[in-house]
């Protein structure tokens, strides 16, 4: 209820999993958690929507956050009524005597509640802490198991270490399994096949969590989350000199994986796996730790973790051993430990390198000398390894700053890393790995200065060096006003399916019954880029358990050629492929798992063709798609350069990385026969309901009256479900209507990922010509995106591109040109923002390089430059009621530019080695289709005798709030409460030829048809309401329709005044603009890469809002989003730049190597404005679009850490502009900041690798 009142749930499809994961948190807990516990519980669930700002938010009343609000007398307000202490109002959460009671009682003497159903006020619906498991169950002896599974599979459970050994004996292939969290990922997506499969939760003797004399004894099936626990009440039992090794295990396990993993996975489960990149190995290793490892026959040996791992998985364990135990020893006094991590994302990630680093030193003739070290790295090699050449000549040494230099250059020949190593960023790893021992080092040194050991201390500068990261908690503020009409709308309202998310009853497509001869679909897939297809054998697939049938390009009723716009794509290749995820044919089988598994066993000979595989490529080879040459222009730029109008004139070159949309619902479709096929139905994930309904009737030959669509909501779309959704449900269509059998077919997310597209990269190359007084004269720029092997919409995102690539910014003289460029790689697509973020991108981009030739402040020059009212856009649109001022101005304002530009100017005279910046970016938006055709909407409003409307149209609910808003203009047009509108479903049945739903414009095109819709009604209704007898709209209702007057009406909106002629290249093109800007703070490790945001502060024009508390979730949402885009998100390709990777394929294909922004990733303070008192005359109620505008104001956080880094780079001398692409990931953050480390492994003007 929390949730769902806080606006925490939108698409909510990830909301039941935050649910569970706090009422864990809450039942687990002896006492109310603390906010740090509710946001670290959260860390392992992922939202794509919501920015997780209001989810915490909505947590937060759960949390206790000071002890005395509970222990001492409860306040009370003036009338004498209890204060609560979580929420700060009135509530009756004491029994009436307690009231009456006299100052002295405390609430420790009341009864202790626990909420599990939220209620503000009326504290006495609270019920008592249930039991979390059923104790019948608890009670319940446990029983050794044996259970047989499909093709011979075999489990056991063992109870005790003897019935374990004897099934170790009988079967020594067998995988050992505690939390299955490593086993669950090679079966599920490395196909890996265990015959027989023993668990070991319950055998005690592996489980045993001893303090012993010479350390501590940890049974190797201990799990993480009680590893951490233990370590917790052993550090404050023993003295610090003995734990250092503890706290080194226990701040590496904050950090590995989340809650939910570490609940699961276990200490020797880590240990024998044996990943290169494990967080705790490097950590046993350096301590000193030893395994105990026993027989079948209990004879028991003992190894030095050091000696444990041989080569790659592999370790010293025989068929016939386990891991019994490990051995962690106790440090001695003057003996430190410390761990390093650096990952892609802070959080529940899979560290790029890792180490763990011991020191002991010791007094001699008056001087402190190593007198032993260890310095183990992981994630450089096939096994942690050991900087042997390091250690020997660290040993005796006397422990200055003169060892670095040497240590550092023994480090680089311990730790070699070929060009071509397995995970690529090489220079970046290698860096790492001196910057890791720089910190132990200090951290050694400081350690020593506060014992009295030197002299001479750390000055203040080097303390930022091994200053540990601690996430304080996050706030966040809103800030609107409401201005009502009617009865709903301006009202900040909740989600009208908030209450079936937070519960887990709301139904996706994957929830639909199916009928018991329902089938499974699954793709048959390219494994070449680019390749002739000489043969296809399904003879074996045929074979295979569940098998009902496969389908290729010969088996397609009608045509095979498809497309949203040009047919440029096939159903299911024919002769050639032109990607890696290439659809080549479809199985079906009676399960999910038969289904893959028969896929898998279609065997496709190739022959292998060249492959185009960046923008560059594509470039130099002239491989373009047809006919997409753009090109805008105003003024005359040629003449402008060559005049002396331009004091001074600059050239560069950006690269604008991708993203994947990672909506958290994978693609899927429902398809069944009616009529005995003369008829299709489907239920679909999708946007775009009418694309299926096309692409299906196309394949199979049908007209469109004759196929139907369906959508109620899905789990998140970003336009990743616009076109690329439709052929699945084409090819799903085939084999339904060729086996009249209903068909589902649910992707996979790697599968997802690898097929579907992403958002285009791009690269843009631009000439800039200005005054010394900083005003900008004239601008060339070429631009390129990779719209991959069919076109899509990538024109459309090319042009969109080329319309933002001014910004805000007038200039006179202008000329932009673009291409799309054919490559190899699945088709990329529409994504949030639709091309302007990167055309935007590119614009800040060369702004900032003109800034810093200016030597003044970026948002000095911009503002400078802004357009106004009136200014004619370079492509002949005039922009009127531009807030664009107005918003810069209330930003400013809220931010305090000039204040935090000194903090932090401050902050970074004070300290080397973190740096912060700030910046501020702005935005102007366009909100229509650019195609004039699509800005069309249609909508069926009915109303029943019983005054409940039903409402239709042809927009799709994904999370951003639609049908709420559509739902509140109804309400309010027809004067009832919200609670009396319904909207079920989006079907092409009920409103045809709908447009798909994006954007931006859907509220403004759809509450415009309802509106329309409801005005017709209303005007029916209107001389049987002037007669005045009727108390309500049900009355109303009844006695329109015994007069047989018609209560449903079909509304339709077009958009005014648009239009574009590319051939004159002049228009309008957009209705109006939504206008932002935001602030951004970062803090950034430069010695690492590693970052966080400390402050967001966004301001926009919205008009009058329809919905607030929706509009501030999409601009919270979108903000994230593009924190993933800006600085976290990575699509690595088999390209020329990561030639460790297979040509064509996707690296980055799920969330373990693809990490998008978690909890503890948003901004440490995160507000959000809207602007007041301007009304939008050109959209529904004066409001405006606000799904895409806010995502590009993100590229704050990344101009923010360019700042940042500018301000590293200066201690070292080096003052001029430099590139910052996109993601701004670790890698690059920590290779720009140059230093004695970098220029160890790359030049100054070293930019790391992008696939574009």
């Amino acid at each position: 209820e929390r949730l769902a009142k806080a606006h925490g749930s939108q698409c909510g499809f990830c909301t039941p999993g935050f649910v569970m994961s706090m009422y864990a948190l809450l039942r687990s807990s002896k006492h109310p958690p603390t906010e740090e516990q509710i946001e670290d519980s959260l860390a392992g669930n992922l939202c794509r929507c919501t920015g997780y700002r209001p989810i915490i938010d909505a947590f937060r009343v759960f949390a206790k956050t000071d002890d005395s609000l509970y222990t001492a007398s409860p306040s009370e307000n003036a009338n004498g009524q209890a204060i609560c202490p979580s929420t700060g109002k009135p509530c009756s959460c004491r029994n009436e005597t307690d009231v009456n009671a006299n100052e002295s009682s405390t609430l420790s003497s009341v009864k202790v509640y626990l909420p599990c159903s939220y209620n503000e006020i009326d504290g006495n619906s609270y019920s008592e802490k249930e039991l979390i498991f059923p104790p019948e169950l608890q009670l319940r002896k446990f029983m050794p198991l044996k259970l047989n599974g499909f093709n011979g599979i075999r489990w056991y459970r063992p109870l005790k270490l003897e019935q374990l050994l004897y099934l170790r004996s009988c079967y020594p292939d067998a995988k050992l399994i505690i939390g299955n969290s490593e086993v669950g990922v090679e079966t599920k997506f490395k196909n890996a096949q265990y015959k027989v499969m023993i668990s070991v939760t319950h055998v005690p003797e592996l489980h045993t969590l001893k303090v012993e004399e010479h350390g501590l004894h940890i049974g190797s099936a201990v799990r993480l989350a009680q590893l951490q626990k233990f370590l917790k009440n052993v550090i404050a039992e023993r003295g610090s000199h003995e734990t250092s090794s503890c706290h080194a295990i226990l701040r590496q396990l904050k950090w590995f994986a989340g809650t939910q993993i570490r609940n699961v996975a276990s200490v020797g489960g880590n240990i024998c796996t044996a990943s290169p990149i494990s967080d705790l190995n490097p950590l046993w290793m350096a301590t000193g730790a030893n395994f105990q490892i026993i027989d079948v026959n209990n004879n028991v040996r003992t190894t030095a973790a050091k000696d444990f791992f041989l080569g790659y998985r592999k370790v010293d364990l025989k068929a016939d051993e386990i891991l019994l135990s490990v051995i962690l020893p106790w440090t001695r006094p003057y003996e430190y430990v410390k761990e390093f991590k650096q990952a892609h994302r802070r959080e529940d990630d899979i560290a790029l390198v890792n180490a763990g680093m011991r020191m002991h030193i010791t007094e001699a003739e008056g001087n402190w000398i190593v007198s032993d070290v260890s310095i183990v790295y992981g994630g450089v090699a096939v096994v942690p390894l050991t900087a042997a050449k390091t250690e020997k000549f660290l040993v005796g040494k006397k422990l200055d700053d003169g060892l670095l230099d040497e240590t550092f250059n023994l480090l680089k020949e311990d730790i070699p890393l070929a060009e071509n190593a397995p995970g690529g960023m090489v220079e970046f790893r290698s860096s790492l790995t001196l910057s890791f021992f720089f910190k132990f080092f200090l951290y050694v040194t400081h350690e020593m200065n506060i014992k009295g050991l030197r002299k001479v201390g750390l000055d203040a500068a080097n303390m930022s060096a091994i200053q540990s990261y601690t996430r304080p908690v996050s706030i966040g503020t809103q800030g609107y006003e409401s201005v009502g009409q009617g009865t709903a709308v301006g009202q900040p309202m909740v989600h009208m399916s908030a209450m079936l998310q937070v519960t887990g009853e709301a139904e996706y497509v994957d929830d639909t019954p199916t009928p018991p001869n329902n089938l499974h679909a699954a793709l048959v897939l390219s494994k070449k880029a680019h390749a002739r297809i000489l043969s296809i054998d399904d003879s074996v697939a045929k074979c295979s358990p569940g098998f009902a049938g496969v389908f290729l390009s010969k088996d397609v009723p009608g045509s095979n050629h498809i497309g949203p716009i040009i047919h440029d794509e096939e159903v299911f290749a024919s002769d050639v492929v032109t990607c890696v995820g290439q659809i080549i044919g479809i199985v079906v089988a009676d399960t999910h798992d038969n289904a893959k598994a028969a896929a898998n066993k279609v065997n496709i000979e190739y022959s292998e063709l060249p492959a185009i595989l960046s923008i560059s490529e594509a470039v130099k080879a002239g491989s373009f798609h047809p006919n997409t040459t753009r090109c805008l222009s105003n003024g005359d730029v040629e003449q402008c350069f060559a005049s002396n109008t331009c004091d001074k004139i600059i050239e560069g070159e950006i690269r604008v990385g991708g993203q994947e949309h990672f909506y958290m619902e994978p693609q899927c479709t429902f398809v069944w026969p009616v009529d005995s096929g003369n008829e299709i139905h489907m239920i679909s994930s999708t946007q775009a309901p009418q694309k299926h309904q096309k692409y299906v009737a196309n394949a199979l030959g049908l007209p469109l009256s004759k196929v139907v669509c369906k959508t109620k909501r899905i789990g998140g779309g970003f336009g990743g479900k616009e076109t690329r959704s439709a052929i699945f449900a084409a090819a799903a269509s085939v084999a339904s209507y060729c086996l009249r059998r209903p068909v589902k077919i649910v992707l996979d997310r790697d599968v997802d990922m690898i097929t579907t597209g992403q958002r285009h990269s791009f690269l843009g190359k631009y000439k800039l010509g200005f005054t010394n007084d900083g005003k900008i004269q004239a601008l060339d720029l070429e631009i390129y995106n990779n719209g991959g092997n069919s076109l899509d919409l990538s024109l459309a995102v090319l042009e969109r591109a080329v319309f933002h690539s001014e910004n805000v910014y007038a200039i006179p003289n202008i000329r932009v040109s673009g291409k799309v460029c054919f490559t190899n790689f699945p088709s990329n697509t529409a994504f949030r923002g639709f091309g302007g973020p990167q055309g935007m991108l590119i614009a800040e981009n060369w702004i900032h390089h003109m800034a810093t030739e200016l030597k003044r402040s970026p948002e000095e020059i911009k503002e400078l430059n802004f357009q106004s009212e009136g200014t004619e856009l370079y492509y002949g649109q005039l922009l009127k009621n531009c807030t664009m001022h107005s918003v810069w101005d209330e930003l400013k304002a809220s931010c305090n530019i000039l204040e935090a530009r000194k903090a932090v100017n401050v902050f970074n005279s004070e300290n080397r080695w973190r740096k912060r910046g700030i910046a501020m970016v702005p935005t102007k938006f366009g909100i229509s289709f650019t195609a004039k055709f699509m800005n069309q909407a249609g909508a069926l409003v009915q109303v029943y005798t019983d005054g409940t409307v039903l409402v239709t149209h042809g927009g799709v609910e994904m999370g951003q709030g639609l049908h709420t808003k559509i739902a509140q203009v109804a309400a309010s047009s027809l004067d009832i409460p919200l609670s009396c509108v319904f909207i079920s479903e989006t079907s092409t049945d009920k409103v045809p030829n709908a447009s798909p739903t994006a954007a931006s414009a859907s509220s403004d095109l759809y509450g415009a048809a309802v509106l329309d819709a409801c005005q017709q009604i209303k005007a029916r209704m209107e001389p049987i309401a002037s007669r005045g007898n009727h108390k309500s709209f049900a009355e109303l209702a009844q006695a329109c329709y015994m007069e047989r007057v018609d209560l449903s009406a079909h509304g339709f909106y077009i958009t005014p005044d648009i239009g574009f002629d590319w051939i004159a290249g002049k228009g309008s093109p957009f209705n109006y603009f939504t206008y932002g800007a935001a602030f951004a703070e970062v803090e950034i490790d430069t010695l690492t890469g590693d970052f966080h945001t400390r402050t967001a502060d966004i301001v926009m024009d919205l008009g009058y809002s329809i919905n607030p508390a929706i509009d501030i979730g999409q601009i919270e949402g979108a903000f994230i989003q593009g924190l993933g885009w800006a600085a976290m998100e990575e699509l690595k390709w088999g390209d020329d730049n990561h030639k460790w990777i297979r040509p064509g394929y996707l690296f980055t294909c799920g969330p373990g190597s693809y990490k998008i922004p978690s909890v503890n990733d948003i901004p440490l303070n995160f507000k959000v404005s809207l602007l007041k008192g301007v009304p939008n005359p050109r959209a529904i109620h004066s409001s405006k679009a606000v799904g895409e505008p806010p995502f590009f104001l993100a590229s704050a956080i990344l101009f923010a850490i360019k700042d940042a880094i500018a301000a590293a780079r200066a201690e070292e001398g080096h003052l001029d502009w430099f590139p910052l692409d996109n993601p701004a990931t670790p890698e690059r953050i920590r290779m720009a900041c140059v230093d004695s480390i970098t220029k160890k492994f790359a030049s100054v003007y070293y930019r790391p690798k992008l696939s574009v």
